[in-house]
């Protein structure tokens, strides 16, 4: 009695074991045939900061925490327990497969930008940042006729001035 309930423990867990590599298997071969359907739309996905090597460009040692989120935008990662690191991921997934994954990774002292890790080094030219000052000439307002609300209250005593 004891050697066939043996048995039959041990032919329940191979039984389970071999269950459950079947599934994970089942699951990569129906997500393969998922990926390959035509006219099925898959979605880019954008995770994360957006970093190009032109707002790396415009770093400089000495930068306060303040001027560099307004380059980086707010970093994916602040960690508490490490205040003077700051981590920047972004990923983009096309068409469910990986395309593009960068890192950086921004060390301060003393609220001072020190150095900088990751997938982009800082090029030895320095690029100012620009900003469009273009000139723009707004043309002048057509005085149009008075409307019958504007004329009602000029008939009552009320002067209606467009300006305010």
């Amino acid at each position: 009695m004891r050697k066939l309930l043996i048995i039959l423990l041990i032919f329940i867990s191979s039984s389970l074991l071999l269950a459950c590599s079947t599934t994970e298997s089942l699951n990569d071969k129906i997500h393969s045939v998922a990926d390959n359907l035509p006219g099925v739309y898959k979605i880019n996905v954008r995770q994360g900061n957006v970093i190009t090597q032109e707002l790396i460009d415009q770093l400089r040692p000495g930068m306060d925490k303040r001027q560099v989120k307004f380059l980086l935008g707010t970093p994916l990662i602040a960690d508490p327990f490490h205040k003077d690191r700051w981590d920047y991921f972004y990923n983009m997934k096309t068409a469910g497969k990986q395309t593009k994954q960068e890192r950086l990774t921004v060390f301060f002292k003393d609220k001072k930008l020190v150095s900088l890790t990751g997938n982009f080094k800082p090029s030895n030219e320095y690029k100012p940042m620009t900003i469009n000052t273009e000139v723009v000439d707004v043309p002048k307002r057509e005085v149009k006729e008075k409307g019958i609300f504007e004329r009602a209250l000029h008939a009552i005593g009320i002067e209606y001035d467009e300006k305010i």
